[in-house]
């Protein structure tokens, strides 16, 4: 009998749920190069989730077409205060009291900018677990966290089973 219910009934593990959150928001970004999101987690819930894109009541970059294209600027340059967008961490981070934050983990695709950091910080966000690296030409975000005692993870997502997953569940029969 155990054998015929772990084959009917898999669950995913804390993680894998809240990571494929953060990769569902991601589907939400209004980006046109890079689509990335997160969901901030308290106690095995999900207090809030964001994906990059323009702030509310600002036209995104798919509406009216991206900064960095219009004048020439690669992709990867950083800092150069051209994109419109709002990293998909400070966007999560926007719709929460930081008494709410404190001891929250932070499940994001991409490895943090350090700028995002510095905000995760201050909100008192205990641990950041991400998926992807999101290349930064330095190593601040790292000494950041390490500095403040925020515990960095890299969780690689298994799409496959989480696809899987997804799909047992979209083909039960309606009762």
């Amino acid at each position: 009998m155990k054998d015929i219910k772990e084959k009917t009934h898999t669950r995913p593990n804390w993680d894998e749920m809240f990571m494929a959150h953060a990769f569902l928001a991601a589907t939400r970004s209004s980006c046109a190069h890079l689509h990335t999101g997160c969901v901030i987690v308290k106690d095995h819930r999900i207090l809030a989730s964001g994906y990059n894109g323009a702030p509310p009541g600002i036209e995104n970059c798919l509406e009216r077409g991206c900064r960095k294209e219009k004048f020439n600027i690669e992709f990867d340059k950083k800092g150069t205060a051209t994109c419109r967008g709002v990293h998909a961490e400070i966007n999560a981070l926007s719709q929460i009291a930081r008494r709410e934050l404190n001891d929250a983990v932070l499940y994001t695709v991409f490895f943090p900018c350090s700028a995002c950091a510095k905000a995760i910080i201050g909100s008192g966000i205990k641990e950041v677990v991400f998926s992807k690296i999101y290349d930064e030409p330095d190593t601040l975000t790292r000494e950041l966290f390490a500095e403040a005692g925020v515990k960095l993870r890299k969780m690689p997502i298994n799409i496959e089973k989480v696809n899987y997953l997804i799909l047992n569940v979209a083909k039960q029969k309606e009762v």
